[in-house]
């Protein structure tokens, strides 16, 4: 792992981990300290995406924005495609949506794509640098004047054209039952055929979003959410078992709402 990022040459995103072994005496210097946030970070991140899954944990509803055309999306959590968490503490600032394309005769949709009626919104984790702090001796030993001595883990929020791809529904309830029973040998065959490669954008869809005509405000009937991938949650999961066994959900199981 590089310092607080991904390194992007192992696309499977398996690599071995470093950690420090302190001893007395030891001189520590800022690549022990990198070097405990990166394990830590690292571990962290890779459990996420392989054990979790990526998507939205809760909230992040995208809803129209209330004085221009654009949307606003609510407070809520979600994990990128590579494991990292996206926090909004608190509705985002207005995003605004661009006005419908001129149509163009040469080009033709593709799958998903469309241009001239749909964009899709994306939620991205994002980190900057902080909090300026006076520097005594730079690397060099020379006087230096400030450096940033702390990261914020924020969010962006991005447009991009055409719908976003359709959700994987590759795999079914039916697929790993067999006679009734569980089919191990197929969850086996599942999880032994490969480790998911580490994709390149790492960001989450939230919405395909209809453009409106001219200057048209946004609607509520112009954002489909439904494009989202979800984490499964210990309690959604159980709920889903409720359900599939023909059982009313237990909304309120040992205090939870």
């Amino acid at each position: 792992m590089q310092s607080n990022s991904y390194d992007m040459k192992h696309r499977s995103g398996l690599q071995t981990f470093s950690r420090n072994r302190y001893f007395y005496g030891q001189l520590l210097d800022v690549v022990h300290f990198e070097l405990e946030q990166d394990y830590l970070n690292g571990k962290r991140w890779l459990l996420n995406r392989l054990v979790t899954g990526y998507g939205v944990i809760c909230g992040l509803d995208v809803q129209p924005a209330d004085k221009i055309r654009g949307v606003k999306v609510t407070s809520g959590i979600a994990l990128d495609r590579g494991g990292r968490e996206i926090v909004v503490p608190r509705t985002s600032a207005p995003l605004e949506i661009p006005p419908k394309p001129e149509p163009d005769p040469n080009q033709h949709p593709q799958g998903n794509c469309d241009p001239q009626d749909y964009v899709h919104l994306c939620i991205c984790f994002q980190q900057c640098e902080s909090d300026p702090v006076p520097v005594l001796v730079d690397d060099c030993g020379e006087q230096a004047s400030c450096s940033n001595s702390a990261i914020q883990e924020r969010y962006k929020l991005i447009l991009r054209d055409c719908k976003a791809p359709d959700v994987d529904r590759e795999y079914g309830i039916s697929d790993f039952i067999l006679n009734g029973r569980i089919n191990y040998y197929a969850l086996v065959e599942r999880i032994t055929r490969c480790c998911p490669d580490l994709p390149s954008d790492l960001c989450i869809p939230l919405a395909n979003i209809r453009l409106p005509d001219g200057d048209d405000m946004l609607e509520v009937s112009d954002i489909d959410i439904s494009p989202r991938p979800i984490v499964y949650s210990n309690d959604l999961l159980f709920d889903i078992i409720l359900g599939l066994a023909d059982q009313t959900p237990a909304y309120n199981r040992g205090g939870k709402q």
